[in-house]
């Protein structure tokens, strides 16, 4: 499935942390971008340390009366090959010192660390007042956490760098400028020949594309987030393998085009017969439904799949295939609220699902 909409994204804390903000009224990038760009794609092979300085504050009319209007932080950092080490220290507050508060952003080839405790909590608060993380988004990253981690334990999220684009930032340029004023200054001129401290990569942390699957399917239950109609097409390739292909789009306009999954199931039936694609069990339910925002079940003693629906349990009859219930179209028209049109079955099967 495509990226969710303002999904947590750590280059959003990098940004926040190290002042990775190109500005549009500048003809060139902050030293502090290229540093941290080299860094996350490990662009130099060269060993230093590095000190910054960053200031943050936040324009008059993003601010809430919880929110700081200005934060000063510290952050030093060694980079190693491909490694990196870098503390964050929040040194002041709305001009006030501030002392014991602080994180570490550990990168180890293509894994990035970064810690959870009281300042990655500020920082992801800080995100959702000024807008950038929406309400529902940070309510369940939090239950995530708060059901399997802990802020004060020290555990630490880790991120998968190995298809990250840089890029992927640039949408967000300008509503930071928008809503925030970002000074910053960096010495990275410290070369050393040899590494001073050996960092071992952290084994209590738990990586971000676990909990982020969990994250999607609870907002594809929301209004808003919501698909609000599915044009579901089924093909078969050269090597006869079949293929559901889903073009989806969201309550608010949004137009995605999903990844396209395998189907298990025996489609010559509706090949050589279209009328029969009504009643055949071609479509994986389990799947369907949950990009439906449908909460779906398997009972092992009736040996049937089902969803939940007013606290109760609604069964589909269907074949079990490779641990997938498979489905008919007929079974969706009497069992769920779904409206279904545009069904044909040729060289192509292809039909539409729409909330009413």
């Amino acid at each position: 499935m495509k990226k969710m909409k303002k999904i947590i994204s750590f280059i959003i804390i990098l940004a926040m942390l190290a002042g990775m903000v190109v500005s549009l009224s500048s003809c060139e990038k902050p030293e502090i971008y290229t540093l941290i760009e080299n860094i996350l794609e490990n662009k130099t092979d060269e060993s230093y340390y590095f000190s910054a300085d960053l200031n943050i504050k936040i324009n008059e009319e993003y601010l809430d009366e919880a929110m700081p209007k200005e934060m000063t932080f510290e952050i030093t950092g060694e980079v190693w090959d491909s490694e990196a080490n870098i503390l964050v220290n929040l040194v002041q507050v709305d001009g006030e010192k501030y002392y014991g508060i602080s994180m570490w952003i550990d990168k180890f080839g293509d894994r990035l660390y970064v810690d959870l405790n009281d300042l990655s909590k500020i920082i992801l608060d800080l995100l959702y007042s000024t807008g950038f993380i929406d309400a529902p988004v940070i309510k369940l990253f939090e239950n995530e956490i708060a059901y399997n981690y802990s802020y004060s334990d020290n555990y630490r999220l880790c991120f998968d760098l190995t298809d990250f684009d840089l890029d992927f930032f640039d949408k967000y340029i300008k509503n930071i400028e928008k809503i925030f004023t970002i000074k910053s200054s960096v010495n990275d001129n410290i070369t050393i020949d040899r590494r001073m401290v050996q960092i071992d990569e952290p084994n209590d942390s738990f990586y971000f594309s676990d909990i982020k699957p969990k994250i999607d399917k609870e907002l594809l239950k929301l209004p808003g987030y919501r698909y609000y109609e599915l044009y579901v097409v089924i093909e078969t390739d050269e090597n006869k393998n079949n293929f559901m292909n889903i073009l989806a789009i969201r309550e608010n306009g949004k137009i995605e085009i999903l990844d396209k999954i395998k189907l298990d199931c025996d489609l010559s039936k509706v090949r050589n017969d279209p009328e029969s694609i009504y009643g055949e069990n071609i479509i994986p339910m389990r799947y369907l439904l949950e990009l439906l925002g449908e909460t779906v079940g398997w009972d092992n003693t009736d040996k049937k799949a089902y969803k939940i629906k007013d606290g109760g349990n609604i069964y589909f009859e269907g074949n079990l295939i490779k641990s997938k219930t498979y489905i008919s179209l007929l079974e969706i028209m009497v069992k769920t609220d779904y409206m279904l049109s545009s069904v044909a079955a040729d060289e192509y099967i292809e039909f539409k699902l729409r909330r009413k």
